[in-house]
């Protein structure tokens, strides 16, 4: 049997050559699996680069398959942009489509793609807060304390949603009773620990949560929890709206409520339990339920 070689590169591991068989009739060589991996990869690489999407950088993808955007900016989905040949990419990175259009990223906060109001109103839409800026353009964050900042301290939605991203610890207390800023504040002492007496800002009790939240919307409450229900009008569980009070009493009484958490919405409240754990969402159960309900 005799093998030819051409003597080009990799031909030590990958023969070109023919292989002589017995009845006299040379075959093509069979590749060798190394040989047989390169090619796939180069066939991987062309079927690529013809879709367009070598280069096209991290957390950014081709509008090929997709209707091109009205305009450039955000779309609900995603950031839209052209290309330094003009054509439409998109990003949901905001510090990248910033730097591919020439401004400059804010991880905080980000703007619409126009400044009509398109039925934007200020406040918490569930998932973020808007604001109008300066210009009267409309901008949002999902940070509650640069909202306080970027609108002067108040909050105008009441709505169900909330956001645990931001820290509430420096916030003033507002002007007039606020019930969504207390309940932010709240949520932004989420993972801090139960402390026994705890007026914050390291740690508290259930009373203490409720006291030092609900003074930052300008409401006062007194500190112990039985005293908290008495400042406030009683409700029925029907009547439940986001920002009430419920409590829990060990002998059915007013006189013996023991602890108190703030009410959410869609059966969750947000609470100081007890020694050992930290501040957390819990939910509602038949197991512990509230014996009484207040609206402060």
């Amino acid at each position: 049997m005799t093998t030819v070689n051409t003597g080009a590169p990799g031909a030590a591991d990958d023969p070109t050559g023919q292989h002589a068989a017995t009845d006299g009739r040379t075959r093509p060589a069979r590749p060798t699996r190394g040989a047989r991996i390169r090619r796939g990869i180069a066939m991987v690489a062309v079927v690529a680069a013809g879709a367009g999407v070598i280069g096209l950088g991290t957390g950014v993808g081709t509008a090929a398959a997709e209707a091109a955007p009205a305009h450039a900016g955000w779309d609900g989905s995603r950031y839209w942009f052209k290309n330094s040949k003009g054509e439409w990419r998109w990003t949901t990175h905001y510090d990248i489509y910033k730097a591919r259009t020439g401004g400059s990223a804010s991880a905080a906060t980000s703007s619409t793609s126009s400044s009509s109001s398109g039925g934007i109103k200020q406040g918490w839409d569930g998932s973020r807060y808007w604001f109008r800026n300066s210009k009267g353009e409309w901008r949002w964050t999902t940070h509650y304390d640069i909202y306080l900042d970027r609108t002067g301290g108040g909050s105008s939605s009441s709505s169900s949603g909330s956001s645990t991203s931001a820290s509430a610890d420096s916030a003033a207390p507002a002007a007039d009773g606020d019930v969504e800023t207390a309940v932010q504040f709240a949520l932004a002492q989420l993972g801090k620990p139960f402390r026994t007496a705890g007026n914050g800002p390291d740690g508290y009790d259930c009373s203490g949560l409720v006291q030092q939240a609900f003074r930052r919307g300008g409401i006062e409450l007194p500190r112990v929890a039985n005293d908290q229900y008495a400042a406030t009008t009683p409700i029925r569980a029907s009547q439940l709206r986001r920002g009430d009070l419920l409590f829990w009493s060990t002998d059915g009484t007013a006189r013996g409520i023991q602890h108190v958490a703030i009410y959410l919405g869609n059966n969750q409240y947000v609470e100081a339990a007890r020694p050992g754990t930290n501040i957390r969402i819990s939910g509602i159960s038949s197991g512990y339920y509230p014996t009484h309900m207040g609206r402060p």
